[in-house]
């Protein structure tokens, strides 16, 4: 096993995290983490998967402090067709 205090987050490789999907069943959790079109899938116990919940809150309530809240509205992307496109010439 991997001993936490060893490990140089710095010195680890890393991709932006965009998403996540999932499910569980009674012994395990299955979840998918996304950046852009690659997935990585994980399997963790439910205890596993508690203690992730735990510390990422933990990680959420440090940033919040620190930097204020987190805006969760979602943004505005608009579409690059547009219903008022319909029915003009080349689209």
């Amino acid at each position: 096993m991997i001993d936490p205090k060893q490990v140089d987050l710095n010195q680890l490789p890393k991709k932006l995290c965009d998403g996540a999907i999932g499910g569980y069943a009674k012994e395990i959790f299955s979840f998918v983490l996304t950046s852009g079109n690659n997935l990585d899938s994980f399997a963790a116990t439910p205890q596993t998967m508690k203690s992730i919940a735990l510390w990422m809150q933990e990680q959420i309530a440090g940033y919040e402090k620190q930097y204020g809240t987190i805006d969760m509205t979602p943004p505005e992307i608009q579409s690059p067709l547009q219903a008022a496109d319909l029915g003009k010439s080349g689209t």
